[in-house]
């Protein structure tokens, strides 16, 4: 079964990646705010840095969907609408259903035995969408390594809009748990079927209580 992504160590990190980190941080913990615009040249000096891994680190963020590049503008953080949210949920929730359907039909033994004991995640780590010890374990056992980085793409291009879980409806932060307790037991019943169904009911869930919140 193939391994999870190894988090590098700080000092592992080139300066592009060190800078991208950086203002991916700011952007998720809102920092950076929708449609503010970045300067090359003030964003290298608050990080002591030269503009260029700034430069790189801004083209990672544009594929990823969190930057985007405006004629006579330049460098803006990405606004958040109604119409790309639900799209972005509508994908993790096929590509999270696929990765946990494939677990179920695999199984291997070391996801049975890391599941049994296994507690859902608290609200807080639900309602920001971060990638959960779950999902880890699902998108290992999937054994997909195409798949899972487009899953892990998309939830980090949704993470923005799933900030928005903490101002939102109680409808989501009751039913995260729940649904994260639906899929464990599909998993270990070894039920493919509703392992995807399970799973793509929690990303739902979450679209529904974040719709209406955008302007």
């Amino acid at each position: 079964m193939s391994q999870g992504r190894r988090i590098k160590d700080p000092s592992e990190l080139s300066a592009a990646e060190w800078v991208r980190e950086q203002l991916l941080a700011d952007i998720l913990g809102g920092r950076l705010t929708p449609g503010e615009k970045l300067s090359e040249v003030k964003l290298s000096s608050r990080l002591g840095c030269s503009r260029t891994p700034v430069r790189e680190a801004f083209r990672h963020l544009e594929a990823l969907g969190l930057l985007q590049f405006e004629k006579n503008r330049g460098v803006t953080v990405i606004r958040l609408d109604r119409r790309t949210m639900h799209n972005l949920y509508g994908a993790l929730a096929q590509l999270d259903g696929a990765c946990a359907e494939m677990a179920a039909r695999l199984l291997p033994d070391g996801l049975r035995q890391a599941l049994s004991p296994y507690r859902p995640s608290t609200v807080a780590h639900a309602a920001l969408g971060e990638e959960t010890h779950l999902h880890t374990l699902i998108y290992q056992a999937a054994d997909n390594p195409v798949l899972t980085e487009l899953a892990r793409t998309t939830r980090c291009r949704l993470r923005p809009y799933w900030r928005l879980a903490t101002h939102m409806a109680a409808q989501w932060l009751d039913v995260a748990p729940e649904a994260e307790q639906r899929v464990i037991h599909a998993l270990l019943a070894a039920d493919a079927g509703e392992a995807r169904r399970a799973m793509t009911w929690h990303v739902d869930s979450a679209r529904a209580a974040a719709e209406g919140l955008l302007a």
